[in-house]
């Protein structure tokens, strides 16, 4: 996060976009989701277009109309959810301009609704039918759930992705995983970082997937799931990061509000893949 100056303690729009910023840098599942923009609807319920067919264009005979898609478009319906912390600031640390205290409850509060935001796209990815099946990615698991992720089980994923026409660029593992993939020496050699593993909130690359790792336990030792994120959903702000301030005078504190309304919806489901090493 950047540093809270001296003069910007006390300014709700200096606080929102510290909050903001550590919101959009700390995206694990949330990356999976091509990021709409939607606050010139008004309304909650948002219809996008999605085109099924990914291809219409080919040979016009003389004589005969052009292939279109418009038979292909489907409407995909993301509702939204309002999401939102409060930073307190005393009026002790405002007037003695401790900049540390601030940056940090700061901090934290921004990592209390980064968790919050990356929670809502998992349970999207997660969602399960009345039998415990994944509905959300395909219906075949890769792995033999031996419980350590294989680099060959990336390249399995990567291969059940792109025999449905899909660009696999995501790859998000848990903590467990993320060990078995950095003691691979197949992974160490594929990667074109390394030893160097922090870029962008990603530790690293597997052939050409930037590969994130989940620490609030969604998955377990060897399991990791892959995407297409430029197809396999949508998310969706209904309204940009906003804040307010308000006054608790019995406390003596100054209390900045920050909001953001939200939605993510699984469009392709066969875009994403789980793996059980």
């Amino acid at each position: 996060m950047s540093t809270i100056l001296s003069n910007d303690v006390i300014d709700q729009e200096a606080v929102r976009a510290e909050v903001e910023e550590y919101a959009q840098s700390n995206r694990v599942w949330r990356q999976a989701f091509r990021q709409i923009d939607s606050t010139d609807i008004d309304s909650n319920t948002v219809e996008i277009p999605v085109l099924d067919e990914e291809r219409a264009a080919g040979v016009v005979d003389e004589g005969t109309e052009y292939p279109s898609a418009g038979d292909a478009t489907r409407k995909v319906t993301v509702e939204h959810e309002k999401y939102g912390v409060e930073v307190e600031l005393t009026y002790e640390s405002i007037q003695d301009a401790l900049l540390d205290v601030i940056a940090l409850h700061t901090e934290e509060r921004a990592e209390d609704l980064a968790d919050a935001l990356d929670e809502a796209a998992y349970e999207e990815v997660s969602k399960t039918d009345g039998e415990g099946d994944y509905v959300n990615l395909q219906e075949d698991i890769i792995g033999d759930a031996s419980g350590e992720l294989k680099y060959a089980d990336a390249i399995d994923a990567m291969t059940a992705l792109e025999s449905e026409s899909f660009d696999p660029d995501i790859l998000v593992v848990s903590p467990e995983s993320k060990g078995d993939l950095m003691k691979s020496d197949e992974f160490t050699r594929a990667s074109e970082m390394g030893d160097d593993v922090v870029r962008d909130g990603a530790f690293g690359e597997l052939a050409g997937l930037d590969v994130f790792v989940d620490d609030n336990g969604h998955i377990g030792a060897g399991e990791a799931v892959m995407f297409d994120s430029g197809r396999y959903g949508i998310e969706s702000e209904r309204e940009a990061m906003t804040s307010q301030e308000y006054e608790e005078e019995s406390e003596n504190k100054r209390v900045v509000q920050v909001r953001t309304r939200m939605g993510w919806k699984t469009v392709r489901p066969e875009a994403g893949v789980k793996i059980e090493g």
